[in-house]
């Protein structure tokens, strides 16, 4: 092994690691669904999204600060909630990523069959990105970083570009686009956030990577911080983009940024940045899933004879993908569902916080994000179930595990 890599990361090497953990499916999807169902206060929207995850980024340090070493948010809720609430958070966080990947995999490529009139191409490019984010996952440090790097800056610089050509060029409106909230906040709002947060979802996965950081207590809030407001610039700017580029009646809520422009060179830049950010998405995902299915196969809360953690969500990738392919209609409501998981994530992590550090102005401000997120997810239905079915069962596991590992003892 190298002396950089005994070393750890930089905070320039690992801010493309981040950005990268952030960045895929939303970039594609959640400017033009964002603007489709939230309209005027799209802005508000995202703008309400990223305050939500400041409080969180210092929650996220401070856990970091307890255990760098992979395990961080498992630390939490245990010290605060208890060794069976500990262990379902890896558990949902495997389900979360088992329909959040690959339903960004069918964005992407429905992408480059529409962006590129290749028949067909959905499916095969969705399969394709996650076999090669599972194949680099398994060759190594230095592939998954020089992936993190070429992919973020390829993604940054095809961002750019559709933003300029999408403003610029031929379909841009004559007509300035409303994005002044009106009295429909009030109704749109917290559905919007909760369907935008899934553009912010990732900074977290640092946690499980902090170990490869040069120095995890002080590096983890300036390299995600850094991240998440690259990243919001970015989605920000899309989503003006496509709104002065198409009316809010006729965005396409999946592939909406093919709608910028008519031009074959803005369409083959839009395929692009589909595949750049699945690809560095799903590689950053993969690589802190690893970490997280090994985690919890050594602790007790997987079976110790579960399969390689490559073998593992390579399974459970393909039962999501049979559902989903056939039924492609269901891509905004599954990427939804994911983003409901993650809220209720969040929300056990936040009440492990409140209960590990007590009562003060770090742990209080997050406390009030909880009013925040029961609404959000009140309000949005349906969309919701998934996340409240997957943290029942994730708790009622490890309880059940739980309880037979003190019966052995």
């Amino acid at each position: 092994m190298t002396a950089a890599a005994h070393r750890g990361l930089s905070r320039a090497a690992a801010v493309p690691l981040a950005f990268g953990s952030i960045a895929g499916s939303g970039v594609l999807s959640l400017p033009s669904a964002v603007y489709a169902e939230t309209g005027p206060s799209s802005l508000l929207v995202w703008f309400v999204s990223g305050v939500l995850c400041l409080p969180m980024l210092v929650m996220f340090r401070d856990t970091v600060r307890m255990s760098p070493n992979g395990d961080a948010l498992q630390t939490l809720v245990t010290r605060g909630l208890g060794d069976p609430i500990g262990r379902a958070v890896p558990l949902m966080f495997l389900f979360v990523v088992v329909v959040g990947l690959p339903t960004g995999c069918v964005v992407a490529g429905r992408y480059v069959e529409r962006g590129l009139g290749v028949p067909g191409a959905t499916g095969v490019v969705a399969v394709a990105l996650l076999a090669a984010a599972l194949l680099i996952s398994s060759r190594g440090a230095g592939a998954k970083q020089w992936t993190q790097l070429v992919g973020s800056a390829a993604l940054t610089l095809t961002g750019l570009a559709l933003v300029l050509l999408g403003t610029l060029g031929s379909g841009a409106r004559s007509e300035p686009p409303d994005l002044i909230p009106g009295a429909e906040a009030a109704h749109v709002l917290l559905p919007g956030v909760l369907l935008a947060f899934w553009a912010f979802v990732g900074f977290e996965n640092m946690t499980f990577l902090a170990r490869e950081l040069r120095a995890p207590h002080r590096d983890f809030l300036p390299v995600s911080g850094a991240a998440l407001a690259l990243y919001g610039t970015f989605a920000v700017a899309l989503t003006v983009t496509v709104a002065l580029s198409v009316a809010r009646s006729g965005v396409d809520p999946v592939a909406g940024l093919l709608q910028i422009a008519d031009t074959p060179p803005v369409r083959a830049v839009v395929a692009v940045v589909a595949v750049s950010a699945m690809l560095i998405n799903a590689v950053a995902w993969v690589r802190g899933l690893s970490a997280l299915l090994r985690l919890a196969a050594a602790d007790g809360t997987l079976p110790r004879r579960t399969p390689a953690p490559v073998v593992t969500m390579g399974a459970l990738f393909s039962v999501t993908f049979a559902v989903l392919l056939p039924n492609q209609d269901l891509t905004v409501d599954a990427l939804a569902a994911s983003s409901a998981v993650f809220v209720l994530i969040y929300a056990v992590c936040i009440v492990g916080y409140v209960r590990s550090y007590g009562l003060n102005a770090r742990t209080l401000t997050n406390a009030a994000l909880l009013v925040v997120m029961a609404v959000s997810l009140v309000q949005s239905g349906g969309r919701s179930l998934y996340g409240v079915c997957v943290a029942v069962c994730c708790l009622a596991w490890c309880a059940w595990r739980h309880r037979r590992a003190r019966v052995h003892i």
